[in-house]
């Protein structure tokens, strides 16, 4: 992942609190958990990677 793929990441949580608060229409994310879950199990999958790399290679 490059720095931008973090910086798309960083921008969807952000709607994210966006909606939780109701500053959006829930309505059309419905999954609002589902999608933070799946992002922060690729950040993590993120890290695992790197720092598998960094010490492996």
């Amino acid at each position: 992942m490059t720095d931008k793929d973090f910086n798309n990441i960083d921008d969807i949580k952000r709607i994210l609190k966006y909606l939780e608060k109701g500053k959006l229409d829930v309505e059309s994310w419905s999954n609002i958990d589902e999608l933070r879950n799946s992002l922060e199990l690729l950040i993590e999958e993120h890290k695992d990677y790197m720092n598998h790399m960094k010490l492996h290679h």
